[in-house]
């Protein structure tokens, strides 16, 4: 079975996907399944594939299960980008649990099964409120209809001030952004109905079958100093409800899996200075419609994000450090110790796998090998707490003769960690 994926330009869709409507390019607009991938599925110890004809296959789909799931446990997984690398990984588990039944087939895959089943079954779910948000989206523009004279040149600022006339005003900062640019549009598409008069337009609109369009279009752009009030007024409740949103969004992955950036901790730790700074890019973006908001009007993001000096105490007594990685290489401990002592942070446990494994491109030929391990990190500004970063990798490079280089660093060192107690 081929997991269906959103198209992208360098991907190729499997066999599925091409049946499938054009609507399943749409781009991700909803939020859906908050924990995806989070099956009861337990990862195999690397150990036990040691012996197994299939340990390459065996081992990979173990890092692409655990992968999967971190993808789904981030608060910010509901992007077309996001759905594409979930869907390419798992194309490669399928493949790979079938390599692994031609090679060994006394191994147990049916753990690997269960979760491609549930993720797959997870995807697709999400995968289809998108493409149905898109066919939504479609049939409204074409009810309003992108114009063949001066709608395609205003196109964007007629939508933009009939959401305001709607009521349907976008929240997200970068959609304000956008809407606003769009609203100050208005004036020129006001003098572009003038200068071009407007019963001439009417006549050519009759002629087209399409008589009450530029009607439409000439008062909205004749009122867009109303309009624009409007939208401001609008979007400025929306603003707060998706900022809202967003930060309870990063409070339930700190609660519930201890997860965290440097981001959020800036953020959270300094409520008041937060909510300055979502307040001083709205009125930013706003400020020449001449609408002003009370001082209080995100006040309620200080509220909220108050709570997280508590969430963050209770997630920092939990121990996540995985104890089935266990070996200790101290030749690795240089490269991550220098890596974290870039954001001031002190490298206080490494552990690895134990287990190697090798890339090899399609005619066999070693690449490189590589390792996986987790990594526990003390920084002192934190506070009382330690940084997991449980997904690091090691790699060198195929040398030729059977030799490698020496593994170094190469990934899982980013924005985001995982809270975590500061275990020895």
């Amino acid at each position: 079975m081929s997991t269906p994926s959103l198209e992208r330009s360098n991907f190729r869709p499997s066999s599925e996907l091409r049946r499938a409507s054009r609507s399943a390019r749409a781009a991700l607009v909803v939020a859906v399944v908050m924990h995806l991938a989070t099956a009861s599925t337990a990862f195999a110890a690397p150990s036990l594939a040691n012996k197994s004809p299939a340990k390459v296959d065996i081992q990979t789909v173990e890092v692409k299960m655990k992968s999967i799931t971190k993808k789904f446990e981030k608060s910010d997984w509901k992007n077309s980008n996001t759905l594409d690398e979930i869907a390419k990984m798992l194309d490669d588990v399928e493949t790979r649990i079938a390599r692994i039944k031609e090679k060994d087939k006394d191994w147990d895959t049916s753990s690997f099964e269960t979760f491609f089943s549930e993720s797959s079954a997870k995807w697709k779910k999400a995968s289809e409120e998108v493409n149905a948000t898109r066919g939504e989206a479609q049939l409204d523009l074409e009810r309003r209809a992108r114009f063949t004279t001066i709608g395609d040149r205003h196109g964007a600022a007629i939508q933009a001030g009939l959401m305001a006339l709607d009521g349907q005003v976008r929240g997200a900062l970068g959609h304000v952004r956008e809407d606003m640019e769009a609203i100050l549009a208005l004036p020129a598409l006001a003098e572009e109905c003038e200068d071009r008069q407007y019963p001439t337009i009417q006549k050519y609109y009759e002629d087209e079958g399409r008589a009450k369009q530029p009607k439409v279009v000439c008062e909205l752009a004749g009122n867009h100093q109303k309009v624009a009030e409007t939208y401001v007024s609008l979007a400025a409740k929306a603003r707060l409800e998706d900022q809202l949103k967003v930060d309870q969004e990063a409070l339930t992955a700190l609660e519930q899996h201890g997860a965290l950036s440097s981001v959020w901790l800036a953020r959270f730790k300094d409520p008041a200075a937060h909510v300055r700074q979502v307040a001083s890019e709205f009125a930013e973006l706003t400020a020449s419609v001449g609408v002003t908001l009370g001082a209080e009007h995100f006040k309620p993001l200080e509220t909220q994000a108050k709570k997280f000096k508590e969430v963050l105490a209770a997630a920092s007594r939990v121990d996540r450090f995985p104890k089935a990685w266990s070996t200790s290489d101290a030749k690795l401990n240089g490269s991550v110790s220098g890596q974290v002592k870039s954001f001031g942070g002190t490298l206080a446990k490494l552990r690895t796998s134990g287990t190697m494994m090798v890339e090899k491109n399609d005619l066999g030929i070693p690449l490189a090998q590589s390792t996986r391990g987790a990594a526990l990190v003390r920084v002192a500004s934190d506070g009382g707490f330690c940084r997991l970063y449980d997904d690091v990798g090691f790699s060198g490079t195929y040398k030729g003769g059977g030799t490698y280089a020496p593994l170094s660093y190469s990934s899982g060192i980013e924005d985001e960690f995982k809270v975590t107690v500061c275990s020895k």
